[in-house]
């Protein structure tokens, strides 16, 4: 008599089902790292090389426990395998499926595209940059900032921020007031400021500025101009003085920076490098010929043909900027998936080689456009001052090396500096600085006067 098949279903094998989810996690993590150190031969270290191989030696000793467990079950029960592996393949589904649907209902709209979990989703949308930047260019004729042909940006004349907290004269100079003329109403003596925004005061009224309480202190035979703008690097600092500031004849010129100006002198587009500013707007770039500076072109990309350009790419002089990265902007068919888009944006690709190379820029031409401010201004009789602003980060024990280098190269060409860190610092990070803010409280920004106080005297003493 023959025996009635079994028809009850099999269990899953628990050993095989592990080892499947083994592997396959330990597949994810060896693709996500060999896509983020995809050029390993090139700059392999010990970290990344473990990195590396931990995934695939996890999956290699998975895949081999579940050969294993294959001929051992296909001799006991076939279907035992059969059903562990179809179990792990729809729990596997259902998790993937559960995922995107995760992302795509949480993702919300950034700068640049879509946005999950604190991530930018890659690739980036040129079409959602534009959007955004023709929003900014639509509030032009209400905002403090405008566009200029030679700067990128600059404050409007005779303007009031939709805040109410900044003002400009009728020479686009932050005052008191809008509409004030500091032409009209000369001092025998002036002291031109120039940098970004510690320079300009952001994020404090106009009478809390380090340039108004430097004026205070200096008695009312002074007036000291603000040509400080939110959001410029060393370069734009340095031709803002040499366009708007120089005209003044000032006894002396202060040039402020904090490190992340260095940053942003080898940019060209601030809402490439850097999106989340509400900054529409091309910037002057400049660059080393046989050791001169040299820039690439007199007039910056205008908003409008930034807005009518059709892609990323047929932006003038886009490769000169260190935001760039093309593989952010390459489309693919997997971006349909909003999960594969996040997974790859969470661990991107490692920047490509030549940071050396952009360092040693970095460091050459900040320091020569600081050169250049310094010369000019002697040349036309102006006591030049130079002073580095500490930021938070000079603090907290962030990587200072840059500005490091870069001081250390003015110091080699001849160029004096007032390194205010220490000053700064005597009142306490906390004191300094606006509560969860990156610029100087009204008692930061009256420290940077005190600190600067001694130095303008003495060469306003000298003149």
């Amino acid at each position: 008599m023959i025996a009635p098949a079994d028809r009850s279903l099999p269990r899953a094998d628990a050993g095989l089902l592990v080892a499947l989810y083994a592997l396959e996690v330990a597949a994810l993590l060896a693709a996500l790292a060999f896509n983020r150190y995809y050029n390993f031969f090139g700059d392999l270290t010990v970290q990344r090389a473990i990195v590396l191989i931990v995934p695939v030696a996890l999956s290699l000793a998975s895949c081999s426990y579940v050969v294993f467990r294959y001929r051992r079950l296909r001799r006991i029960d076939a279907r035992q395998f059969t059903f562990t592996l179809a179990a792990n393949l729809i729990a596997i589904a259902l998790l993937l499926a559960a995922g995107e649907l995760v992302v795509r209902a949480f993702s919300v709209r950034a700068p640049t595209g879509r946005s999950f979990a604190g991530t930018v989703l890659l690739p980036k949308s040129w079409d959602e940059v534009k959007a955004r930047n023709a929003e900014v260019v639509a509030q032009a004729n209400v905002s403090y900032l405008v566009a200029d042909d030679v700067l990128g940006w600059v404050p409007g004349t005779n303007r009031r921020s939709a805040d109410g907290l900044y003002s400009s004269s009728a020479e686009g100079l932050r005052s008191a007031r809008p509409g004030i003329s500091y032409a009209a109403s000369p001092a025998p003596h002036r002291v031109a400021i120039v940098g970004d925004s510690y320079t300009f005061g952001l994020e404090v009224p106009f009478e809390d500025s380090w340039g108004s309480a430097l004026e205070k202190s200096l008695g009312t035979d002074v007036t000291v101009l603000n040509l400080g703008v939110n959001g410029y690097g060393v370069d734009q600092a340095s031709l803002r003085y040499e366009r708007d500031g120089r005209p003044w004849r000032p006894e002396v010129a202060i040039f402020g920076f904090i490190e992340h100006d260095l940053y942003r002198s080898l940019s060209v587009y601030s809402f490439v490098t850097f999106p989340d500013w509400d900054l529409a707007f091309s910037k002057p770039r400049f660059v080393l010929t046989a050791g001169r500076l040299e820039r690439l072109s007199d007039r910056v990309v205008s908003p409008a043909q930034i807005l009518t350009t059709s892609s990323v790419t047929d932006l003038p002089f886009l490769g000169y900027d260190p935001g760039y990265n093309p593989d952010e902007w390459e489309q693919h068919l997997y971006d349909a998936s909003f999960l594969i888009r996040f997974l790859l944006s969470r661990f991107p690709r490692w920047p490509a080689e030549g940071t050396g190379d952009r360092d040693n820029e970095l460091e050459e031409i900040n320091s020569e456009l600081v050169v250049r401010f310094t010369r000019r201004a002697t040349a036309d009789g102006t006591a030049p001052v130079v002073a580095y602003f500490p930021s938070r980060g000079d603090f907290t024990g962030q990587d200072r090396s840059t500005k490091d280098r870069v001081l250390a190269a003015l110091q080699r060409k001849g160029v004096a500096y007032l390194d205010l860190t220490s000053c700064i610092g005597a009142i306490g990070e906390e004191q300094a600085f606006i509560p969860g803010r990156p610029h100087y409280s009204a008692e930061g920004n009256a420290a940077v006067a005190r600190c600067l106080l001694p130095a303008v005297r003495d060469r306003l003493t000298r003149r």
